[in-house]
């Protein structure tokens, strides 16, 4: 296989025109960060076929970029400052390009003309060759287009973004730094031309906010929430959708205070979940013995159907949901939405 930088040449790959559609549009909307991983990724994986480049692009978070890391001594000190976070007093007297060095010996990772790439978890097949549809085209939160004058055409963001949790330059900072060369990476310096939420039911993303800083913050913690998944909350992401369509969200920020509020719903998903959920719902309320033998001869679907009778709850899409009588908090929205409405 040969060494490709970005972009590969997937043209040249044998496949069919439905995987080759699905890679047009990975690649009109690849993020920069994405672009230096899969131009590390395709160099450390074989790529031969579409579908081995649709799995690879479906995989970029099994491998890890360094920003600005290009060489042994950037890679020392990418290591020294954000992960073993050296004193800056102590860098001057370090053999930063051994340290580099040892670090590829030992982790087999690869230079990129953005910095360096290594594989950080076990890549596998995501594609069988019949499931298309049901692949993420990247997972993000918002997908952002910034422009600059010295990048008109602009480049393109995924949120979540993680620099404030680890200190290390993330997808923000590697996308500032191509549209605002010369270090001079401030938000203030590009302009938002496109926007899309992983959401469906938030259209006009961009019209939304006034301040592009508030917009990544508001984006960025929808990332957050979608990772913790609730932190274990059975069937989360029914359950917030659900609670979204009861209140007719179409906005980011009342987006965040529903997922911030998901007590204040009483929900039961669709019936095909009722074999698992069932028994969590009766273990919630305290039904006894569910341990012991009556467990074996214990009926979900007869206990869910109860259940959304005694709560009064309706049919959604994604299951059945009503608003309890607990107090609903704002912290996000710029004021309370009006009360809930479910079309029936």
């Amino acid at each position: 296989m040969k060494d490709y930088p970005y972009p590969y040449p997937w043209k040249e790959l044998p496949g069919t025109d439905k995987e080759m559609r699905f890679l047009a549009a990975r690649f009109e909307t690849m993020s920069v960060k994405e672009r230096y991983l899969l131009e590390g990724a395709s160099q450390l994986q074989s790529i031969q076929t579409a579908a081995d480049m649709i799995n690879l692009t479906e995989q970029l978070h099994c491998f890890t970029y360094y920003h600005g890391a290009t060489n042994d001594e950037e890679l020392g000190r990418y290591d020294a400052e954000y992960q073993s976070k050296v004193s800056p007093d102590l860098l001057p007297f370090l053999n930063l390009a051994r340290w580099g060095r040892d670090l590829q010996e030992m982790h087999g990772g690869v230079y990129v003309s953005g910095g360096f790439v290594e594989q950080s978890s076990p890549y596998e097949e995501v594609y069988n060759g019949t499931n298309l549809s049901s692949l993420t085209g990247g997972d993000y939160s918002v997908r952002l287009k910034l422009s600059s004058e010295y990048c008109p055409e602009g480049v393109w963001v995924r949120l979540p973004d993680y620099e404030l949790m680890t200190g290390e330059p993330d997808a923000l900072a590697v996308a500032l730094a191509e549209a605002v060369p010369l270090r001079l990476n401030k938000l203030s310096q590009v302009t938002l031309l496109e926007a899309k939420c992983c959401l469906d039911n938030i259209p006009d993303l961009a019209s939304q906010y006034e301040s592009l800083e508030q917009f990544i913050r508001d984006g960025n913690n929808l990332g957050y929430v979608l990772d913790e998944r609730g932190q274990g909350m059975p069937c989360f992401e029914e359950r917030f959708r659900a609670a979204m369509e009861l209140e007719n969200c179409t906005r980011l920020d009342h987006a965040l205070d529903i997922s911030q509020n998901l007590g204040c719903y009483d929900f039961i998903p669709a019936a095909q979940k009722w074999e698992r959920y069932g028994r969590y719902l009766a273990d919630q309320n305290g039904l006894a013995h569910l341990n012991g033998p009556a467990g074996r001869y214990f009926d979900p679907y007869a206990y869910c159907s109860q259940e959304i009778k005694r709560l009064g709850l309706h049919p959604c899409a994604q299951g059945y949901i009503a608003r309890n009588d607990r107090e609903f908090l704002y912290e996000f929205s710029s004021q309370p939405r009006q009360g809930p409405e479910l079309t029936m």
